[in-house]
């Protein structure tokens, strides 16, 4: 009887390895993408703010210049390329920059574009480990045959049993003898088993008296049942041992008895590693009723989740033993579009936003209004386009486009609040006079001094108005 030998999975894409480091600090795999999701949103947000404010305030620019813009549509109607000619000499003339979002834009495009291949090497990654933890469950049902010690046989971080057999093979025979191992060795091969065991171990030996080889194991007797925790008390799935399994079916074998444990552990071990979300059984594989939890042959295993290490089926059947007790998940679906369609549905919202606040450059861009059309189509296509992302990788992935998506719209719908409340003070602030389509701000005049007023005559000027003068003395003492 062998173990199953499936390929410890290795994590190499970096945002991968930041999504495994966010499960595991969480022990949520929602959680997990869910602050996935926000640390990438941080990071992109500055970009995000550059590139939509940068829109925002070239569209107002636009609605500004609506006006001279449609005149020359007008005037243009027949001449595209002309009209593309006076608008751009408009847009200079109004400080329009058709560039601005462009950089921004494309670096969030790009660490869009990261971010699928990381969550993809994820998914792969855990379902990978998902059968790798299974084969785990499997196999200690038969090392867990010989009595663990903690130094000779002993638990590894991956909860597996394992035999030092280097340790083993190199020790006296009293120290062996002290950890109840019996140890047969002949120059081509060894045997190891404990006296409280129900299995015996078998390895070759190589001219150097390494092991090597298939490691097997031989059932000696099935009415020990030490380590319950790796080996259920060597009760099967029905709750039981190995007499009463053997009163329902008596050509039932000892190492056929074992193999529906492990298969039992195996599929106890799927059901809690914590992959359910809501509705969906398999975070890690599409929400779709078109797709299973668990896949259905070896074949479509190694090709949906890229497993091209040890063939573990062709000739032990050792994928088919994994899911025997895995029938339901076999067949059930996993889900049924409902991340999808709201993959697709947040999509469409945030199109629709980005849409009423571009509005006057997709009417006046071009000539004939073509723009609006164009972003009318995409703003269908967009949407569509999510939804083929969220059918073709996993509802984790779905999870994130969904979130990002209400973050996106929330964040664009404040940007424009920013954009549009800056835009205004500008033009409040600038009260100017317009000359010639350009701004006019009149020089301030310099404020002359006043002249002192002349002194007036108080005397002449009281005889004149009260009638008085002709009794007024001439000033050489005579009267004229």
């Amino acid at each position: 009887m062998s173990i199953i030998d499936f390929s410890a999975p290795i994590i190499g894409n970096i945002f991968a390895k930041l999504i495994l480091w966010l499960v595991t600090i969480t022990s949520s795999v929602a959680a997990g993408v869910i602050l996935f999701t926000l640390f990438l949103k941080l990071i992109t947000l500055p970009f995000d703010f550059i590139s939509r404010f940068s829109m925002r305030k070239n569209s107002l620019k636009m609605e500004q210049m609506r006006p001279e813009l449609e005149k020359l549509q007008q005037q243009y109607a027949n001449d595209k390329n002309l009209y593309n000619q006076k608008m751009m000499a408009l847009y200079k003339k109004n400080g329009y920059s058709m560039f601005g979002a462009c950089l921004p834009t494309i670096i969030t495009l790009v660490i869009f574009i990261i971010a699928i291949n990381g969550f993809t090497n994820y998914s792969q990654y855990q379902n990978k480990k998902y059968f790798y933890d299974m084969s785990v469950a499997y196999n200690n049902v038969l090392y867990a045959g010989l009595e663990i010690d903690g130094e000779y046989i002993y638990v590894n971080d991956d909860n597996a049993i394992t035999i030092d057999e280097d340790k083993i093979l190199t020790a006296d025979a009293a120290s062996l003898a002290e950890k109840n191992i019996i140890l047969n060795k002949t120059a081509t091969e060894f045997t190891v088993q404990t006296a409280n065991g129900y299995v015996e171990y078998k390895r070759d030996l190589n001219e150097n008296g390494k092991a090597v080889g298939e490691k097997k194991f031989t059932v000696l007797n099935l009415t020990s049942a030490i380590n319950e925790k790796y080996n259920n008390g060597l009760k099967n799935a029905d709750g039981d041992d190995y007499a009463a399994a053997k009163i329902k079916n008596s050509e039932l074998t000892a190492e056929e008895f074992l193999s529906n444990i492990g298969s039992y552990m195996a599929a106890e071990t799927f059901r809690n590693n914590g992959s359910r979300f809501l509705w969906v059984k398999n975070i890690w594989v599409t929400d779709s009723p078109m797709k299973h939890p668990v896949e259905s042959s070896w074949d479509a295993f190694k090709k949906t989740h890229a497993y091209n290490d040890n063939d573990i089926e062709s000739e032990k059947g050792g994928y088919t033993k994994l899911i025997a007790g895995l029938s339901d998940e076999v067949a059930a679906p996993n889900g049924y579009f409902i991340l999808v369609a709201l993959t697709a549905l947040s999509s469409l919202l945030m199109q629709f936003v980005m849409g009423k606040s571009q509005k006057a450059q997709m009417e006046l861009q071009t000539v004939d209004g073509q723009g609006a059309q164009t972003q009318k189509i995409m703003m269908w296509m967009m949407p569509i386009m999510m939804a083929v992302f969220a059918f073709m990788y996993t509802a984790a992935f779905s999870i994130y486009i969904i979130l990002s998506s209400i973050i996106s719209l929330f964040t664009t719908l404040l940007i424009n609040l920013i954009a549009d409340k800056k835009f205004k003070k500008t033009e409040a602030a600038a009260e100017t006079d317009v000359v010639r389509g350009r701004v006019y701000i009149p020089p301030k005049k310099e404020e002359k001094p006043e002249k002192p007023a002349k002194k007036k005559d108080k005397t002449l000027e009281d005889g004149f108005l009260s009638g008085l003068a002709d009794k007024k003395k001439h000033p050489r003492g005579r009267q004229k």
